[in-house]
């Protein structure tokens, strides 16, 4: 006699719920470190996929404070000085079109003429 078509799956073919749960829980985790790698990936790379990115640039920063600084930025053509604290952003001045907003080069250090300090404080207490 041949076999019923639809037989019932013996108790050995059944699956165990530990070996899935384990299974779905690994398969989570990959998923959501995935994610924040991905989300730390981003972070790290400031301005990507951002068209036009080029259209504003930092040209320098000086630190004012501990949560101070002013930046100078150009926006297209213009040089923007603005202040930086911590909530705000102002604005401290515009340059026009053309402004020489370089540092400028420091002389050389010739003190040929000039007293040194040590000679100044030696005089100023009568030795």
């Amino acid at each position: 006699m041949d076999a019923p078509l639809f037989d019932a799956p013996t108790a050995s073919a059944a699956p165990s719920s530990g070996g899935g749960l384990l299974e779905v829980t690994l398969a989570l985790l990959a998923i959501v470190a995935l994610i924040a790698g991905l989300a730390w990936l981003m972070k790290r790379m400031r301005g990507f996929g951002i068209a036009g990115h080029d259209r504003i640039q930092v040209l320098g920063e000086r630190a004012m404070g501990p949560k101070e600084r002013c930046v100078l930025v150009r926006v297209g053509t213009t040089e923007i000085l603005v202040g930086v604290a911590s909530g705000s952003v102002t604005t401290l001045h515009v340059f026009p079109e053309g402004a020489n907003t370089e540092a400028p080069v420091s002389p050389p250090a010739s003190t040929t003429g000039a007293p040194r300090f040590k000679d100044l404080l030696m005089r100023s207490l009568g030795k």
